[in-house]
């Protein structure tokens, strides 16, 4: 097993054990994580405070995670829609990968669906360590 699928196997045992956060920040008040809190968690075993207070300091250090981006990169390629893009330049924009899983796991497919419950994203989690463009990263 890869290192990128150890992270997601614990990345799956945080969120059993904490809950799952769909709401602001990436950790609640209550202490569950958000999916990309669980990346950075499995990755490097502490939780930084801007992870319950400040977003956009959390996403800078998430994405400067190279283990927990690469969890949450394959994370991504195994959904079923395509990430949004962020432009950085006039003529290049990349994927936004944390807001793709992120936006998955609060938000329903469709209309008259509910999101993805808390079981349904760690079987997730743990079933993209069997795919293929997982076992890459």
């Amino acid at each position: 097993m890869s290192d990128t699928a150890d992270i997601r196997s614990y990345m799956a045992r945080i969120i059993t054990e904490r809950g799952l956060h769909t709401g602001p920040n990436f950790v609640g008040p209550d202490g569950t994580v958000s999916i990309s809190a669980a990346a950075f968690l499995a990755a490097h075993g502490w939780e930084p405070e801007c992870f319950r207070t400040d977003e956009d300091l959390a996403v800078t250090l998430i994405s400067c995670s190279a283990p927990a981006m690469q969890a949450i990169k394959a994370i991504s390629a195994d959904l079923d829609t395509e990430p949004n893009t962020t432009p950085i330049t006039d003529d290049h924009e990349v994927p936004d990968h944390i807001e793709h899983v992120e936006r998955w796991a609060s938000t329903p497919q469709f209309r008259d669906e509910e999101p993805p419950r808390v079981d349904q994203v760690i079987g997730r989690i743990l079933r993209t360590n069997d795919t293929p463009q997982a076992l890459a990263a």
